[in-house]
């Protein structure tokens, strides 16, 4: 019992490890876009490619990676993503030209991609319950804490060495730890025990996968070249791509065999629901970290160390919500995350006011300020939206789930980066006075839309969860009604003054069945 435990902390830690490098990458780099930029004139489109295709490419990844990581096991793709992720970021930090540093970012999403389903999986299979919420937990905080270093690590280092070759550290910064967390996965992770998990003969949907990545690639073109025939064409091929791959996945489904996109997370609101507020929240933290750090280094001509000073609290505060995050949705279920939402859609809106009403240093220590109660509402949505969504997983197919969930994150994200820095990079002379301000306000209002699609989908959700608790109470209720029926005269003061002891042990049997 006390070696199974400390395995399953060791793979815990392992997992959170790798999390962490893949996260503090991207937190990183969103800083050393300007400087990279410079060192290779980069135009715009190449800027744009270079922020989404890292989120591109993950969320392309992540599906196909996570269905074959219910099938023939976690460990031996964990190794081969983490692998991917750190020899691509050694020919990012050798690269001479925008196209090889593009290539290198979309190699690290697709290695990250292939990683963190199995991360997910792993601890969906190890834990269970509240021991369940506590791991996604110390995952979010993991984010948070790689959110908190990453810009400050790279502000530093762009602030103290030679921007065009800083940005090159960066990259290769990843190299060591990766050559420390693969021979530590070999020795820690579990071996797959050669049984398919799933129902149905094992299969790998590769049809589809290609096909829900040419809508994921479709969908992003329109934002980074706008409007035009260039864009209109994008549509239409993403549009007959969705239908195509929805088409394809009843074909095969019917053939026997296992398609990416299960019929179950189809049919299940509560998944679909906590879906869709994971895809708005994650596109507005990406497109404000890549709005807020174009607009003090581009448009106010900030430091990278002091722009990196301005978004540190922010990742503080989530990092800092994540930690206990786990009795939040144990206490207030969905409830916490729909109040959540609402606090960090006030605080967008108190950021812009701030920096249309304010200049320079004072704008800054206010966005700085409320940043960190942003991230506290942050941090109060990502893990326990997480737990309660992925809860909805049928057995044997926790990767794919987590696939597709993480898919919508790093959809969101990859459209978003791109569209806040097409706000600052294709605006006439957004890099200073008001058009830089104006840049900034859409980039709050495109935030704020999202973050009104998440309240919608996380009311409807919590709705749900009131109908089935009302509904179960209901049962209760009367199971005891008919109880007391047959008792004697005497027992039926008792077994009413039982009534809410009962309806308090459905409640937590229900919380129970959400956690696992």
């Amino acid at each position: 019992m006390g070696h199974g435990i400390h395995a399953k902390r060791s793979a815990l830690w392992l997992c959170l490890g790798a999390g962490f490098i893949t996260l503090l990458d991207q937190s990183m780099f969103v800083l050393a876009v300007p400087a990279m930029s410079a060192a290779l004139h980069a135009d715009s489109g190449s800027v744009q490619w270079i922020l989404a295709s890292y989120s591109l490419a993950f969320g392309v990844a992540l599906v196909p990676a996570g269905r074959l990581g219910d099938i023939v096991g976690r460990r031996t793709l964990f190794i081969t993503g983490i692998a991917v992720f750190g020899a691509s970021s050694l020919l990012g930090g050798l690269a001479t030209d925008p196209s090889m540093v593009i290539i290198a970012r979309l190699l690290q999403g697709l290695g990250a991609g292939t990683l963190n389903p199995q991360v997910l999986g792993l601890l969906q299979d190890i834990y269970t319950g509240h021991e369940r919420a506590k791991a996604l937990g110390a995952y979010a905080a993991a984010g948070g804490s790689a959110a908190v270093c990453g810009p400050l690590i790279g502000g530093l280092v762009l602030s103290l060495g030679d921007p065009s070759i800083a940005w090159r550290i960066l990259f290769l910064a990843n190299v060591p730890l990766v050559l420390i967390l693969v021979p530590l996965a070999f020795r820690l992770l579990p071996r797959p025990n050669g049984e398919h998990r799933g129902n149905g003969r094992p299969s790998i949907d590769v049809p589809g996968a290609l096909l829900l990545g040419g809508v994921v690639i479709a969908s992003l073109i329109p934002t980074i070249y706008g409007a035009g025939i260039i864009a209109v064409t994008s549509l239409a091929v993403g549009a007959g791509a969705l239908l195509a791959f929805a088409g394809w996945e009843i074909l095969y489904h019917r053939r026997g065999r296992t398609p990416l996109l299960s019929a179950s997370l189809v049919k299940s609101r509560g998944y679909a629901l906590g879906t869709v507020v994971a895809l708005c929240q994650f596109g507005v933290g990406a497109g404000m970290a890549a709005v807020t750090a174009f607009y003090f280094l581009s448009g106010t001509g900030m430091a990278p160390l002091a722009a990196a000073a301005i978004l540190a609290p922010q990742a503080a505060g989530m990092l800092l919500a994540s930690s206990f995050s786990w009795r939040f949705v144990a206490r207030y279920g969905r409830a916490g995350i729909v109040y959540a939402l609402a606090g960090s859609l006030a605080c967008l809106i108190a950021k812009d006011l701030f920096v249309q009403g304010l200049d320079g240093g004072t704008a800054a220590l206010a966005v700085a300020a409320v940043g960190l109660l942003q991230g506290v509402a942050t941090g109060l949505v990502v893990a326990p939206n997480q737990t309660l969504t992925l809860a909805h997983a049928p057995a044997g197919a926790a990767g794919v789930a987590a696939g597709f969930y993480q898919l919508s994150q790093r959809f969101a994200a990859a459209l978003c980066s791109a569209a806040a820095a097409g706000m600052f990079l294709q605006a006439h002379g957004a890099a200073t006075g008001q058009a830089s301000k104006e840049a900034f306000h859409q980039g709050i209002v495109m935030c704020c839309v999202l973050l009104g699609v998440a309240l919608v989908a996380g009311g409807l959700d919590w709705l749900r969860e009131a109908r089935h608790q009302r509904n179960a109470t209901a049962a209760v209720v009367t199971s005891g009604k008919e109880g007391a029926t047959t008792a004697a005269e005497p027992k039926a003061a008792g077994a009413l003054e039982q009534s809410p002891t009962a309806a308090r042990t459905q409640r937590s049997e229900a919380t129970e069945s959400v956690d696992a």
